[in-house]
Order: C-alpha cells, then sequence, then structure tokens
C-alpha cells in the first residue's frame, strides 16, 4: 500500500519540477538544519555564554552537509564537472548565514518571539509547551530563523547557483 503511493506520489510530482526541487531541497534542508540544530544544542549545553557562536557553528556544519547532499542530489541534472558551484553557494549561504545571525541576534536580545509565541498558545496548547517555550528562548529564535533562511537558501541555491530554468525551457 506505501510503495503504491509513494510510486503515484513520484509520476504526480513529475509534472511539478519546482515542486519536485523544493520538496528535494526540503528533505536535504530538514537534513543539514538537524544538524544545525544538533550541534547547536551539544555545544549551548556545554557553553551556554556562546550562543551566537554555537549557532554560527551549528549553521557552518548543516552548510556542508547541505551542499553536498544538494550538488548530488537535489540538483545532480543540473550540474556540470567544469562548474565551480561550491564558490557560488558559500557567496549565496554567506549572505543567507548574515541574515540569520541578525535574525537570531534581534530576536533574542529584543523581540524575544518565545514569549509572544508562548502567550498565543497558552489556551491552545498545554501549559508545559508555553512553560518550555519561555525557558528556551535562543532555540526557539533559532528554529524561526531556520526556517526564514530555508526560503532564502531555495531562491538563492535556484536562481543563482544551480540557475534552475523555467518549466518551458527544461528540455530545450
Amino acid at each position: 500500500m506505501p510503495i503504491t503511493f509513494i510510486n503515484k506520489f513520484r509520476t504526480w510530482i513529475r509534472q511539478y519540477p519546482t515542486a519536485r526541487k523544493f520538496i528535494k531541497f526540503g528533505i536535504v534542508g530538514a537534513t543539514s538544519a538537524s544538524v544545525s540544530l544538533g550541534v547547536f544544542w551539544l555545544l549551548v549545553n556545554q557553553f551556554p555564554s556562546l550562543n551566537l557562536l554555537s549557532k554560527a557553528i551549528g549553521y557552518i556544519m548543516g552548510f556542508f552537509v547541505g551542499f553536498t547532499l544538494n550538488k548530488f542530489w537535489t540538483y545532480i541534472d543540473q550540474t556540470d564537472e567544469d562548474e565551480k558551484y561550491l564558490l557560488k553557494y558559500i557567496l549565496v549561504y554567506a549572505v543567507t548565514f548574515v541574515i540569520y545571525l541578525a535574525i537570531n541576534f534581534i530576536f533574542d536580545h529584543f523581540l524575544h518571539p518565545n514569549k509572544w509565541i508562548a502567550n498565543l498558545t497558552i489556551g491552545m496548547l498545554e501549559n508545559n509547551i508555553s512553560t518550555w517555550m519561555l525557558e528556551n528562548g535562543p532555540l526557539v529564535s533559532n528554529v524561526i530563523a531556520i526556517f526564514i533562511n530555508i526560503f532564502l537558501n531555495f531562491f538563492g541555491t535556484n536562481k543563482l547557483v544551480f540557475k534552475v530554468p523555467e518549466p518551458d525551457h527544461l528540455f530545450d
């Protein structure tokens, strides 16, 4: 039963190349975000005063996982051996890295989204989830910044690094 569903989904998604790329990019992103969050969580638990540095190290680790998987899986049909993708990828991710750190800094020091999200969810979720959000502000802001970065990175990777053609030019 699941195999039939997967095969039907794969046949259907081939009609939508951008959606297919986004799904693959999302899987790669989830993998690299998991690495990024895991490294961040390990480091910040050992060195709580190095919150932003822990986020930066986690981001860099996730970057290398993401580049490798994107080049050899997501965009394999658009890669050329002679092209220097790593430099373009580094430039896109360097810009989004600065944005990521700025978002984290603003959230951690000025906006505190964990507090307003916790206040919004008090009536909807269990109190211990709201309490957890209040106590884990850096993690909440990190997750929000990662989700913002997913869209920035997808756009930059598609348009600037691997240059995905428009659907009507795919077979030119």
